[in-house]
């Protein structure tokens, strides 16, 4: 057993925001071992070359495989849009990225594919356009991606609500087009400003906005102008969670994965780390640990 480790389910992202995708997880299954790591000293990715991301996400993938990783979740949606499709070539490890999942899970639910489909993600993300070709690969025709550059930071500092989130979410959506029905949250952060993003589209567009989770779906915003053409807002959890779901079932491994087992690793500050990683989770987390992960 390597490391002393449990074999386990391995969680990777720049920071805390991944904790969603960690959270959501456990609550499917609640005695999974995990590892989740959060790169926090070299965050955010959103800015960095794609090189760079990519030298960081094998970097990650490699130590996470070293302390007996038997699934690899990239919970990351730039290092997901850069770096998985290398990742899953250089490693025997099987991993996940946020990207196809989610955009097969949105194509499924988007029964007009002639209507508009929203992505909200980070600088890298957006330029990218992994999230475009993934999209179109089932059928979406139009794609409309923004980059906001300001949530990362909001939702760090703990704003999640108020004047100041108001504004950037006005800002970046002002001009979101008439006909979209499925608003994408391509970076973990976001869902922390879900509420205040559908406030923004209803006062835009006047439709209600309903988020889709693994809990159900939740009318956010009720339209003052329309509500029977509702948007759907969808966060990359429900993706992961069914395709670890999957995997359990399809490699026998549950038995063996699932002795409650949790570790929360960081590249920086560990007591910092964990005063962020409030405002992304509500499970009492494991002492977070400072790690070195650089090759």
């Amino acid at each position: 057993m390597k490391n002393n480790i449990l074999p386990n389910i391995a969680f990777f992202d720049s920071s805390q925001g991944g904790l969603t995708v960690w959270e959501n997880v456990l609550k499917r299954f609640p005695d999974l071992n995990t590892q989740y790591l959060g790169d926090n000293a070299r965050c955010p990715y959103g800015n960095k070359s794609q090189d760079t991301i990519t030298r960081y996400a094998s970097e990650a993938a490699l130590y996470l495989a070293s302390r007996n990783a038997e699934l690899l979740v990239i919970a990351c949606g730039t290092a997901s849009s850069v770096a998985a499709k290398q990742l899953q070539q250089l490693f025997k490890l099987p991993i996940i990225g946020i990207v196809e999942g989610f955009c097969l899970f949105v194509s499924d639910i988007l029964f007009d594919k002639t209507r508009t489909v929203a992505v909200l993600g980070t600088n890298f993300t957006v330029k990218s356009k992994r999230f475009n070709e993934e999209l179109s690969l089932h059928g979406v025709e139009k794609v409309w991606a923004r980059a906001c550059p300001l949530f990362v930071p909001l939702v760090e500092e703990g704003i999640s609500q108020g004047p100041m989130v108001d504004a950037a979410c006005d800002m970046y959506l002002w001009d979101i087009p008439e006909d979209t029905k499925v608003v994408m949250l391509a970076c973990t952060h976001y869902p922390r400003l879900a509420s205040s993003i559908a406030q923004s589209i209803e006062r835009r567009l006047g439709k209600s906005v309903i988020y889709k989770t693994i809990d159900g779906d939740w009318v956010l915003k009720v339209g003052t102008k329309n509500t029977e053409d509702p948007i759907y807002l969808v966060e990359s959890s429900l993706p992961i969670v069914n395709y670890v779901t999957e995997f359990l079932s399809n490699s026998n491994l549950k038995d063996h994965l699932c002795h409650g087992e949790k570790h929360v690793l960081c590249t920086d500050s560990p007591e910092q780390f964990e005063s962020i990683a409030r405002f992304f989770t509500s499970i009492s987390l494991p002492k977070v640990q400072a790690v070195e992960i650089q090759t």
